[in-house]
């Protein structure tokens, strides 16, 4: 019987750690999330596993993964890793998992497919510089300069108010980032995903072909 666990299956963070149980509650808040997988805590990838992984990373029909550390208790110390393609899947999640184990973490693995699309960014249900709860900021970087591992590009930010979703700041003022439409997509997934959560939440997010897609969904710490 496979280990694997297909991302959006559990949201026990024994199981699956915290972002993967975030992934769960995002997916059944009616919002879409990236396909893949999860290796469980407490599975160590050598070779049966190895195996394992490759075959459902073939099954699903995977191009190319992001993999991410999902912690049992998140902090400062997860990691991301991509894009991946299939020859280097193992290393990459064995190079993850040393890395906890010297850090004396718990950690599941998530492998999620990486998304090719016309923006991503970041969505704080509250604004993250003041700490206003009233206040949604959503940080806008072109995929081709960005992706869901961090980069130096400044993103353009638009800040939104979290009462009626009406722009109040939009810090690239000579040209619109995002369509109206696709700035209320994401304001009204990071107040839904705030309620179901049950805290405050910092999302990234990718629009793909107008889709837009939930990459992660953690908790902020108020």
């Amino acid at each position: 019987m496979s280990s694997i666990i297909l991302l959006g299956d559990n949201d026990d963070p024994e199981v699956v750690g915290q972002l993967g149980a975030n992934f769960t509650k995002t997916k059944r808040a009616g919002f879409t999330i990236a396909r893949g997988f999860v290796v469980p805590l407490g599975k160590y990838v050598g070779y049966g596993m190895s195996n394992e992984i490759l075959r459902k990373y073939d099954e699903m029909k995977l191009d190319e993964v992001i993999i991410r550390s999902s912690l049992l208790k998140p902090s400062d110390s997860e990691e991301a890793i991509g894009p991946i393609s299939r020859n280097n899947l193992v290393s990459a999640i064995n190079y993850i998992q040393g890395n906890i184990a010297r850090r004396q973490d718990r950690s599941a693995i998530v492998i999620q497919e990486y998304l090719d699309g016309e923006f991503y960014g970041k969505a704080y249900s509250l604004n993250p510089y003041t700490g206003e709860r009233s206040e949604i900021l959503i940080e806008v970087n072109l995929w081709a300069n960005n992706s869901v591992i961090e980069r130096d590009e400044e993103p353009d930010m638009i800040l939104v108010n979290k009462k009626d979703g009406t722009v109040s700041l939009e810090s690239n003022e000579d040209e619109l980032v995002l369509e109206a439409v696709e700035v209320q997509k994401i304001y009204q997934a990071a107040k839904k995903i705030e309620r179901h959560l049950g805290k405050p939440v910092a999302l990234d997010w990718g629009l793909v072909n107008g889709v837009l897609y939930i990459l992660r969904a953690n908790t902020i710490n108020t």
